[in-house]
């Protein structure tokens, strides 16, 4: 059987390229989905990401974001961002201005 995640805070599905940086190395990718709590990121290349490493975020639709790495599977990292009123106005525009 399946198993599903609850999220507390409803994801939009995005397909917009960024680039996030982490100790281990910076890569650009896609943005698979995207909440004012969190990023799916899917990453061209292996930066070597581990869950609770901190990474910054890079795109022109939202600017500089700031995160920690939740989970990561294969080319895919979760990234629970920031929770500061400077991100949820940067997410906040996005949904406004871009969706």
């Amino acid at each position: 059987m399946p198993q599903t995640i609850e999220r507390k805070v409803a994801r939009t599905t995005t397909a917009f390229t960024g680039t996030v940086t982490c100790k281990g190395g910076s890569s650009r990718g896609i943005v698979k989905d995207l909440s004012a709590a969190g990023i799916c990121f899917q990453l061209y290349f292996d930066i070597n990401a581990k869950t609770g490493q901190e990474v910054s975020i890079e795109s022109n639709e939202f600017g500089h974001l700031t995160g920690v790495v939740q989970w990561y599977r294969g080319d895919k990292i979760g990234i629970r961002l920031d929770p500061s009123s400077k991100t949820a106005a940067q997410i906040s525009s996005y949904f406004k201005y871009f969706r």
